[in-house]
């Protein structure tokens, strides 16, 4: 009778141990959990909760993009795009999935669909599209030269003093700007450059028409030139070979 006894107890015992995997497997992660895991840059952890949730709850867009952004922050871009691509063909306003979906091809290289991407946004934002503003920026791109990290914002309207249309942005460890390169007016620029004054401003943005524009380069110290476009706006895959090229010769 002990040894039966004894039997049933360890039965117990492994069922008990059981049940928590058991109700795992049988309910997924919260979308609040995949969050927070993405939140706290755990990529792997976020990417296989978002998927879980999406799995249970197929009609969860929010899980979807999750993927998307967790696909994203790994560098997987060809797993990002189809992502983000099954998310848009569902709900073709969703400006989130669009924005990324501009990182991803400048990140591939693929510059039609950068452009296409990019079009689309504009289209949106010039006919005031629910969810979007004219007066907001947006990340295009990111690269690495001479072992530091660049990420591109692009304006949709000039802002600043300088109305600036780019701005290139190296981050230093404390997560401040401590270097950039603008593509701005360059009548604007001049006015703006003052002394003690060279860092961009945070003024609202100003809907002017720029006629000439200059690649500056600033600091918290100084600032210079770079490259001057008197003619005309150039196209945003001329402005990063220039900065590229800028950016290379400073070794």
């Amino acid at each position: 009778m002990l040894r039966v006894m004894g039997i049933v107890r360890r039965c117990v015992g492994w069922l008990m141990l059981a049940l928590p995997m058991m109700a795992q497997n049988a309910a997924p992660a919260s979308l609040a959990d995949a969050k927070q895991e993405l939140a706290a840059k755990h990529y792997v952890q976020a990417k296989a909760l978002f998927a879980a949730y999406a799995k249970a709850h197929p009609e969860s867009v929010d899980a979807v993009v999750g993927v998307g952004d967790a696909e994203l922050a790994l560098h997987e871009y060809e797993a990002a795009e189809l992502t983000y691509r099954s998310v848009v063909a569902k709900q073709p306003q969703m400006w989130r999935a669009h924005k990324n979906l501009v990182i991803i091809e400048a990140a591939l290289g693929r510059w039609e669909e950068f452009d296409r991407e990019r079009a689309l946004l504009r289209g949106a934002r010039e006919r005031g599209a629910e969810g979007i503003s004219a007066r907001e920026s947006d990340v295009i791109d990111g690269f690495d030269v001479n072992g530091q990290h660049w990420i591109v914002r692009e304006y949709y309207l000039p802002v600043g003093r300088s109305l600036t249309r780019y701005n290139f942005e190296n981050f230093g460890a404390d997560g401040r700007v401590k270097e950039y390169i603008s593509l701005e007016s360059a009548e604007a620029a001049k006015a703006a450059a003052v002394e003690g004054d060279v860092l961009r401003s945070d003024e609202q943005a100003r809907q002017e028409q720029v006629k000439d524009f200059a690649l500056d380069w600033y600091t918290g110290a100084a600032h210079g030139a770079i490259k001057s476009y008197p003619e005309r706006e150039p196209g945003y895959e001329a402005v990063r070979a220039d900065v590229i090229t800028w950016l290379r010769s400073q070794r």
